[in-house]
């Protein structure tokens, strides 16, 4: 029987099955939600009139009432487990997953996201079966799998690629100022950094390391434009260890020094003004 806290989700049973060949389940309907994370082999889930083939790694979810069907290969069946689970905030947790507009997660084609998925999911199973569990330990794991399971789904006709692209973006425009490296922004979306630098060149034709200069360069310019923040400040702003270090890069991205640029933006405003 689950335990529960007020404001936190509601865990009901967890479980766990090596499926036989052809193994199948439905069609039908459940009273909660339930996530089955596929530990290895393969098999098709069935939801709406859409066939999902799913491997090792990836997932898929049930929502309450929704009609569903799932099979096991026969000839690479699958082994999965599973999460009942439900609660008031249930819904925007999940729009805050690849589950906001999908029903399945894909795992990214990287080995270290299936073994996170696995360790997890063992320890959620460990965790529910032992004698008086904490529940705070229960949802803490439960959470932390879907912060796994952020990886972008496909809708509107654009590919995992384009996605992964424009969360890389996303992450930079949002931490800029800190001193991030490309393998920290890789990790944030769930794939590997050769794998983010690849996607990149394809779609961006520059490497990501050059896109965050770019992107800092650019901020670094609007600043020296529109306010009085010190060179200094303005580089420690956009993420530059220094002022030296933003002032070479500036240069060579502009072909000015921030106080030449600066003191040239200042001349045309006056100019602007008398005219």
């Amino acid at each position: 029987m689950s335990q529960s806290l007020s404001g936190i989700p509601s865990i009901y049973f967890c479980g766990h099955e090596h499926c036989q060949p052809g193994h199948s389940f439905g069609p039908a309907v459940r009273p909660h939600y339930l996530i089955h994370v596929v530990l290895s082999g393969k098999g098709i889930f069935k939801h709406q009139g859409h066939t999902y083939s799913l491997k090792s790694g990836d997932s898929f979810l049930i929502k309450p009432m929704d009609s569903t069907y799932y099979e096991a290969d026969r000839n690479n069946p699958w082994e999965y487990a599973w999460i009942g689970f439900n609660g008031q905030e249930i819904p925007a947790l999940l729009n805050q997953t690849c589950f906001q507009d999908s029903c399945i997660f894909i795992c990214p084609p990287d080995f270290e996201r299936k073994l996170n998925l696995r360790t997890l999911m063992h320890s959620i199973l460990n965790t529910f079966s032992s004698a008086n569990y904490n529940p705070f330990t229960l949802t803490g794991l439960f959470l932390e799998l879907l912060g796994l399971m952020t990886g972008p789904s496909v809708v509107e006709g654009n590919s995992y690629s384009t996605q992964y692209v424009k969360r890389a973006m996303d992450y930079m425009k949002n931490n800029y100022g800190y001193n991030i490296r490309i393998q920290d922004i890789a990790a944030a979306i769930g794939i590997d950094r050769t794998y983010l630098y690849r996607l990149f060149m394809e779609q961006q034709k520059i490497s990501p390391k050059q896109y965050l200069l770019q992107l800092r360069i650019h901020i670094a310019s609007d600043m020296l434009s529109s306010s009085d923040y010190s060179i200094t400040e303005i580089a420690y702003s956009c993420g530059f260890k220094d002022a030296a270090a933003f002032s070479n890069q500036f240069k060579k991205m502009t072909g000015y020094t921030p106080r030449k640029f600066r003191e040239y933006l200042n001349l045309e405003k006056t100019i602007y003004r008398k005219h």
